[in-house]
């Protein structure tokens, strides 16, 4: 299942709201649980205050509230399949489907605790470089996030931008020190992230080891559109998606190209603590398969890269001139 984060036309920045789909459309999920619980005379007089403690205004409150939401989510969904987009409608009459083009989208997790990208994961990059021995990481902060189809803004201090794509494992529930066999009990799902460089300053920040400007600027982490959530283990280790620049296929990039598992990465990330909403990505240099190693894909202003996964969708971005 896929949930959104989003806001109505006429929503204040703090009136988010939780999303799912339905027919072409998005639902919101809250209103939905409160018609849903309503059908019932012993929870009706509830059914609001109910809807809130499942679906709050945010994606990471709605992990926290762990596996009971979850199943909420379920019974919700198929609610609305059985009611339809067109007869779908809230306790008190309120609007629940709507067009997609009515709601902004946000980047799905808006203030994650942690949100770091595994470095020289990927099998291609192995092949060239010394191996790291561990999951080595770089932070994103999250006053870098955008949304799909937000332009990215090219730095004015940087002659050179480039991208990779990622997969981020979202965090359903917190813990410390968690052992390797008890990982997968911790992932509540998986999100796109684009990771965007300014190669030139990264260069020689890593001359300190360091790589915090080169990595984080305003527009420089792209997340979403949706969070897949409750897939299967096979399934999102089977996962992956194509970057596109200017239409063109520049790489592919599944979990099977890495060479730590999740296993590994969530033991050795978890020693800082972990929550729900936070977020663990691994990309690649995006080499195409059958290929030894191709670098991040160039940027250039006007250029337009997309990065998409059938099960999760696309993010889809122009580079404009700051």
């Amino acid at each position: 299942m896929k949930v959104y984060l989003g806001l109505l036309e006429s929503s204040r920045p703090d009136q988010t709201r939780i999303f799912g789909e339905l027919e072409d459309k998005l639902f919101d999920v809250n209103l939905a649980c409160a018609a849903h619980l309503a059908q019932s005379p012993a929870e009706r007089a509830s059914a609001y205050a109910l809807a809130d403690f499942y679906f709050p205004k945010n994606i990471q409150g709605f992990l926290e509230c762990g596996e009971c939401a979850r199943k909420m989510f379920d019974q919700v969904t198929a609610f609305a399949q059985t009611q339809g987009a067109s007869k779908l409608r809230g306790t008190g009459g309120e609007k629940v489907v709507h067009e997609i083009a009515e709601i902004r989208v946000l980047p799905p997790l808006q203030k994650p605790n942690k949100s770091f990208v595994i470095g020289f994961s990927d099998r291609a990059r192995a092949e060239t470089l010394p191996r790291a021995e561990i999951p080595t990481a770089y932070y994103k902060l999250p006053q870098t996030l955008i949304a799909d189809g937000t332009p990215i803004l090219w730095p004015k201090f940087s002659q050179e931008l480039d991208a990779d794509g990622c997969f981020a494992l979202v965090i359903g529930k917190p813990g410390r020190r968690i052992p390797a066999e008890k990982a997968w009990e911790y992932i509540a799902g998986v999100t796109l992230m684009v990771d965007l460089t300014a190669r030139d300053i990264n260069r020689r920040e890593g001359l300190t080891t360091n790589n915090l400007l080169g990595k984080n600027f305003p527009s420089s982490t792209c997340l979403g559109p949706a969070v897949l959530i409750g897939a299967a283990r096979d399934t999102i280790e089977a996962m992956e998606h194509e970057l596109f620049l200017d239409g063109e296929t520049k790489g592919r990039f599944s979990l099977s190209n890495c060479v730590f598992t999740l296993e590994q990465i969530i033991a050795r990330w978890s020693i800082l603590g972990i929550n729900p909403g936070d977020w663990l990505a691994i990309g690649a240099s995006m080499a195409l398969s059958g290929d030894r190693l191709h670098p991040p894909v160039p940027l250039k202003i006007g250029s337009t890269i997309r990065c998409s996964s059938p099960l999760i969708g696309t993010l889809s971005h122009r580079v404009f001139s700051a």
